[in-house]
């Protein structure tokens, strides 16, 4: 066909929507709701914006979370040239604190309706300036890892969307846990719908007996997660109960993997193809490919490099975002890099080892402790069911390494579990990496999106 779309972006919605209009599309418990509906839904999003005078470049509030009329409002209200902003309806309140940096002028609450208003900074001026120079739609994420104040990051959303491969293949089942005012939430949902794959409808309450009954009830087949959520499945022992019989691929990101769960994921799914993935709020995904223990950047088209310097990662994206609204301004660098904060090391092989998060880092005395490296040695322990390890302040060192431990070991007390530990670790690791607080507990904290949390508590 002569009018196929040769990239993904808000105008091919509408041809594949007419030329998919009978395919499923999404799923969830009251049944199939298909392309057709979709394209027409999104064309009703464009015209409510156009009626209602909402005018290129300025900002609409549409709904965040993992749901059917979410990502037709994003792209309806893109169509009409809106610069979109995600928000799931608990986060509102924060968006209070937008006021100060970006006027909201438009909300999509029960249709749309005017926004809560506020004004422009300067930073933020010259960024909506520069969309409008590409006349092109934008999208506003909040942005703050697991520690620290959320930042707004303007994208140019059409880059976004041109970095996602169009594919044509069977319509695989995929299940979105993240949220659609998340980068991960909206790029899988993209990479979905680009591919022609069917999205379910996630549960109410993300927990892991009601993850699983939805992956039996609908035959899911894909399911992008967290390492912390894939462990707190194998925890609850619920492929045990239900049937993950139709999962293929695991996609997984966001946090680092550590090679004792990966392993107990691959022996208790068998079946499953587990996929790492890479990338941040700031660049999009990354076309990576898994080597060794490492990641490699693969052809994803101009555009694209990474480069290490003093032990951290720096990325170079087409889909970088323009800036952050909020008055940011670390990480972007004039010339198209972005400093992630993460800590990576070069392979033998060419790859590159992502390793955490710099702010992560714990400082005992002057030593730099790598949480995650902690929590690898002490997932080889068949005991150690999860784990969290963590900086805890320390009048005589500044910080102390403290750990929390799902404990399936015959010790019951704290200080025998930690006691065990320092045994297990003694050869792996020295002294100051070495828990000097444990604590047993039955589910470890990991935040909204299901990364677990650095900070102490």
């Amino acid at each position: 066909m002569n009018d196929e779309p040769t990239v993904f972006s808000t105008a091919a919605i509408a041809t594949l929507a007419a030329r998919r209009e009978h395919e499923a599309m999404w799923i969830d418990d009251a049944g199939a709701r298909t392309w057709g509906e979709f394209g027409a839904t999104v064309a009703d999003a464009t015209a409510q914006c156009l009626a209602s005078g909402v005018k290129a470049g300025e900002v609409v509030v549409t709904p965040g979370a993992a749901r059917f009329e979410s990502l037709a409002w994003l792209f309806g209200a893109a169509a009409a040239g809106a610069v979109v902003a995600p928000l799931r309806p608990h986060r509102a309140e924060s968006a209070a604190g937008w006021r100060d940096f970006v006027e909201v002028k438009w909300q999509v609450r029960d249709g749309l309706r005017p926004g809560e208003g506020g004004r422009k900074s300067a930073q933020a001026e010259r960024l909506f300036g520069e969309l409008r120079g590409r006349a092109q739609p934008g999208l506003i994420l909040a942005t703050g890892g697991t520690t620290g104040a959320p930042k707004l990051l303007l994208h140019d959303l059409s880059a976004l969307l041109a970095a996602v491969p169009l594919k044509a293949g069977r319509a695989r089942r995929t299940l979105p846990l993240m949220f659609f005012d998340h980068i991960g939430g909206l790029d899988m949902a993209w990479r979905a719908l680009a591919g022609g794959q069917i999205l379910v409808a996630p549960p109410a309450e993300l927990s892991p007996a009601a993850v699983a009954g939805t992956i039996a009830r609908h035959r899911v087949e894909v399911l992008p997660s967290t390492p912390s959520f894939l462990n707190m499945l194998l925890l609850a022992g619920v492929d045990r109960t239900h049937d993950f019989g139709s999962l293929r691929v695991v996609p997984y990101g966001a946090e680092p993997m550590p090679s004792g769960l990966l392993a107990r994921l691959r022996a208790a799914w068998p079946q499953v193809e587990f996929v790492q993935r890479y990338g941040t709020s700031e660049t999009g995904a990354l076309p990576v490919r898994a080597v060794g223990d490492g990641l490699e950047l693969v052809a994803g088209g101009p555009g694209y490099d990474w480069k290490i310097l003093a032990g951290e990662l720096w990325v170079k994206s087409p889909a970088r975002a323009l800036g952050y609204l909020s008055g940011h301004g670390e990480g972007l660098d004039a010339v198209g890099w972005f400093q992630t904060g993460d800590l990576a090391e070069p392979g033998a092989d060419g790859a590159i080892r992502v390793l955490g998060r710099r702010s992560d880092l714990i400082n005992v005395g002057g030593m730099k402790v790598r949480p995650d490296a902690v929590e690898a040695v002490l997932l080889k322990n068949p005991a150690v069911a999860d784990c969290r390890v963590f900086a805890m302040p320390n009048g005589l060192l500044g910080q102390v390494v403290a750990a929390e431990v799902v404990w399936r070991g015959p010790e019951a007390d704290a200080v025998a579990v930690k006691r065990v530990l320092h045994d297990w670790m003694a050869a792996a690791l020295p002294n100051c990496h070495r828990p000097a607080v444990v604590r047993l507990v039955s589910t470890v904290h990991t935040n909204g999106n299901f990364k677990k949390i650095r900070s102490s508590g």
